[in-house]
């Protein structure tokens, strides 16, 4: 596979009082794997324990393993549509991934409910907005 213009993949899970995290931290894996995961303990508006797992991988091992499972799963194509709204102007893709089903190992898009948020910044040269959107277009359509 050539080399992928991203910088790095971040991703993010809360866990509630009421799941598991081993389950949780599952999700996560399937998601991205990799890199280092990381744990932080909060506590919700009613005092409720929420665990926010995260993981951030840069090698480019990590990041191609983890982009060839997405592509597996059909996520890049189904960003492709509203890809304007999901790309900011420094270069980063935002999306979900439905956290229910990366816990049973499988991958699918998420627009509303129970999430893994995934960030994804690209690399372009000169970093312009119009330039990030033409490599984000040529990533999710497989071009990259």
């Amino acid at each position: 596979m050539p080399s992928l213009p991203v910088r790095w993949v971040h991703a993010r899970a809360h866990c509630q009082a009421t799941e598991d995290e081993a389950k949780v931290a599952a999700a996560l894996d399937a998601a991205v794997s990799g890199g280092t995961p990381s744990r932080e303990e909060l506590v919700g508006q009613f005092g409720n324990p929420v665990v926010v797992l995260s993981r951030r991988i840069e090698a480019a091992p990590d990041v191609r393993s983890t982009w060839r499972r997405w592509v597996d799963a059909g996520i890049p194509h189904s960003l492709e549509a509203d890809l304007d709204a999901r790309l900011d102007d420094a270069g980063v893709l935002h999306f979900r991934l439905d956290k229910q089903q990366a816990a049973q190992g499988r991958l699918a898009p998420l627009r509303d409910g129970d999430a893994i948020d995934v960030q994804v910044k690209l690399k372009a040269y000169p970093a312009r907005p119009e330039e990030i959107r033409k490599v984000a277009r040529a990533v999710l359509s497989g071009a990259v």
